[in-house]
């Protein structure tokens, strides 16, 4: 495997140009992605069609938690903690309750329920009449933020990451509207006043976050050919990186060959993608 021959691959690829096209098919694959946040389903009374929630869970996923649901309500203390407010010891039943079905429901609804469950958690805080027993709930709360946080960076493709950063915008700009309800004034001890309000400004934190990464992603795929040249200039002066691995550089070709597949057949933002990857790689 030479040098020569990656070069020649890039030339290829550089030769290929996305045609009039890519933009309104990148653009309608997102507007389709992003449609169905909302899936319209129709009223079985009326017939008439009905937006269903943001967060939509698999049917035998929902079936399954109902199932849970209605066992736990019939054991005692457990059924109990369902309706424990933020005051009671046995809010750190309901907690660890619903943050267990966070760890055990599928990869693809995680974040869902996170910010499910943060909602839930201000929810009860904004009941709570100033009354806090702990700053449990406010640390879970916190917890669950920092990890939607870290799975929106992880995201690589610049349509999902428009996607779930516009759902993740949207869901945190209502948490930040309920944190309003919570009643600061009332809670006596200053550190979870304080707590309450280092929350506030981390749901801001990540509404701006949704936000930015949204923008960016939409803006790499409304100049997708623009980002492409780009990374591509940059590949080509990193391939002079001294003891490059002949596994490295055989990846490097494979992984340029898809690339240049992609960019064929006007998938730009595929493309993109894969050189993105390839930059990552490199710089570790």
């Amino acid at each position: 495997m030479k040098k020569a021959d990656i070069i020649k691959q890039l030339k290829q690829l550089q030769e290929i140009k996305p045609d009039d096209e890519w933009r309104n098919l990148s653009k309608n694959q997102l507007l389709t992605q992003i449609s169905t946040m909302r899936p319209i389903e129709a009223d079985r009374a009326t017939g008439a069609e009905v937006k269903a929630g943001i967060f939509a869970f698999p049917r035998s996923y929902k079936i399954a938690s109902v199932f849970c649901a209605i066992m736990l309500l019939f054991s005692g203390v457990i059924g109990m903690a369902q309706s424990a407010s933020v005051s009671s010891p046995l809010y750190s039943v309901k907690i660890g309750l619903e943050k267990a079905i966070v760890a055990i429901a599928p990869q693809d609804v995680e974040m869902d329920l996170k910010i499910a469950l943060t909602q839930q958690i201000i929810n009860d805080l904004s009941k709570s009449e100033g009354n806090v027993g702990s700053q449990l709930p406010i640390k879970i709360a916190s917890e669950n933020l920092n990890e939607i946080s870290n799975q929106l960076k992880n995201i690589d493709h610049p349509s999902n990451v428009a996607v779930v950063s516009e759902k993740v915008q949207q869901k945190t700009s209502q948490i930040k509207n309920e944190l309003k309800a919570v009643p600061i004034e009332k809670i006596d001890k200053s550190e979870v006043k304080n707590s309450i309000q280092n929350l506030e400004n981390q749901v801001n934190s990540v509404e701006s976050q949704a936000f930015a990464l949204k923008s960016e992603a939409e803006e790499k795929i409304n100049n997708c050919p623009v980002y492409l040249e780009e990374n591509l200039a940059s590949l080509e002066q990193k391939l002079d990186l001294p003891n490059l691995a002949t596994s490295t550089k055989e990846n490097i070709l494979a992984q340029l060959q898809k690339a240049n597949d992609y960019v064929a057949n006007n998938h730009c933002v595929d493309a993109l993608v894969i050189l993105d990857n390839l930059q990552k790689q490199l710089d570790n």
